[in-house]
């Protein structure tokens, strides 16, 4: 079965109008919700409707069991990333630490055997010259 992951970008415009990206969520597939991706979306609550629509979100997916939560390998994986972008690609973690995030949610997506689906070119297509992990861009 086709294991799906969810970036953060999506969730936040599906919360805006419901119907953007519905191919994803309809189509063959199990989406499954990153720890990571929860954190992030978490982190952008503030208000009362934001954080009802994200613990809607968390339940259900606790519910269904699936949330993906990374392991020791996945946390080992990103620093090698992160290791590497900064090498290879010049980030400088400190200026962008979203970055680490995005490492580690490539990581666990490899690890997971899923593919992302994410709005996030920039930062993805450099993660992919140095690691290579399923990804599909919207």
């Amino acid at each position: 079965m086709i294991k799906k992951v969810i970036d953060t970008n999506i969730f936040i415009d599906r919360f805006s109008s419901p119907d953007l990206y519905r191919e994803i969520f309809l189509s063959n597939g199990i989406i499954y919700l990153s720890s990571i991706v929860l954190m992030e979306l978490r982190a952008g609550v503030h208000t009362k409707q934001a954080l009802k629509a994200i613990n809607e979100l968390f339940y259900f997916f606790k519910q269904v069991g699936r949330i993906w939560v990374p392991t020791i390998t996945d946390y080992e994986k990103a620093g090698e990333i992160i290791s590497r972008l900064q090498v290879s690609k010049g980030y400088n973690i400190k200026k962008s630490a979203s970055i680490t995030n995005d490492c580690l949610i490539a990581a666990s997506v490899r690890s997971m055997g899923a593919t992302l689906y994410t709005k996030n070119k920039k930062d993805f297509l450099a993660i992919q010259d140095v690691f290579h992990f399923k990804v599909m861009f919207v």
